[in-house]
């Protein structure tokens, strides 16, 4: 175990190759910390892209959290070389765009490899050493989306609330330890992230063919996602920024809320009669009206049928 351990901890993060993640790396580069930047195989390119290298406080490592044996490797490194990890950051992360009716097992399971097994994975993998110092740092990522749910977009909530349970118990189970969980909560960040969102087969049909009976909820969601995130006052280095600070608070909050319409939502669901939040947001729907007006021809001629 190297000399320096006590004095600069380690910080691995998840997902750093762009979006929130890649902002994070950028604001750690000045600090102090020892840092594990990971990204999947194809995207390590982007790390030299942005002028981010390795050097002797710097690693940057593949890591799919799909393949559980990745991580494994990675924190037995880690605890070899660098004596483990102080502060996890879960920020990996993907979305789905599908109505419930259009996910298969698959995709429900590939939405929640990534987004809520592969963190806790790799949170079990780090606490052993967390919980033998009485001293560490999970930090998870978690979203507007788990807060409220939107339509579109089940899956991805249903990880993020997965992931918010988890931490939740968390929290209690670790605070006798001394080690601290945090989740943090975006809403809308000034990003072109949510155009990586991934389609189903029957969503990218129903999304492309105004024909199809969901095809109004795609085209108006997208819309005014679009809208949101490309109009939002806040980025992703302000995001990071948050984080850098979260790291360094000797009593990290379980929950933060780190935009505007976070804040919001979560004051929506707290105060708001259940009744009235959910009409509230149900009328706040872009053209709802016109969502059950396409022919419902999926009824017809079956799942995913169109023509051709």
């Amino acid at each position: 175990m190297s000399g320096g351990r006590r004095t600069a901890r380690v910080v691995l993060v998840t997902g750093a190759g762009s979006g929130i993640g890649l902002a994070l790396a950028r604001a750690l580069l000045p600090t102090n910390y020892r840092l594990v930047l990971t990204a999947r195989a194809t995207s390590l390119p982007r790390f030299a892209e942005a002028g981010i290298f390795e050097n002797e406080r710097i690693r940057l490592r593949p890591l799919d959290l799909c393949v559980p044996e990745e991580g494994e490797r990675l924190v037995a490194e880690l605890e070899r070389d660098w004596g483990g990890v102080d502060i996890l950051v879960n920020n990996a992360g993907i979305c789905y765009r599908a109505v419930i009716e259009h996910l298969e097992d698959r995709d429900e399971l590939h939405q929640f490899n990534v987004n809520f097994f592969g963190a806790m994975h790799l949170t079990r993998l780090v606490l052993p050493g967390m919980r033998a110092r009485r001293a560490g740092h999970i930090i998870n990522l978690s979203s507007v989306g788990g807060m409220m749910a939107m339509p579109t977009m089940g899956a991805y909530s249903a990880s993020k609330f997965a992931l918010e349970g988890a931490s939740e118990a968390l929290w209690y189970e670790m605070k006798p330890w001394g080690v601290h969980v945090s989740l943090v909560e975006p809403g809308f960040v000034r990003s072109s992230s949510f155009e990586n969102a991934l389609f189903t087969e029957r969503s990218r049909a129903a999304f492309e063919d105004p024909n199809l009976v969901y095809h109004p909820y795609y085209a108006h969601m997208i819309g005014m996602i679009s809208k949101l995130m490309y109009g939002s006052p806040t980025s992703p280095e302000d995001i990071a920024r948050r984080i850098v600070r979260l790291m360094a608070h000797r009593r990290p909050a379980l929950r933060v809320p780190v935009t505007l319409d976070a804040h919001l939502f979560d004051l929506l669901r707290r105060f708001l009669p259940k009744r009235l939040y959910h009409r509230i947001l149900y009328w706040g729907l872009p053209h709802r009206r016109q969502w059950a007006s396409a022919p419902d021809r999926e009824s017809q001629d079956g799942p995913g049928a169109s023509d051709t």
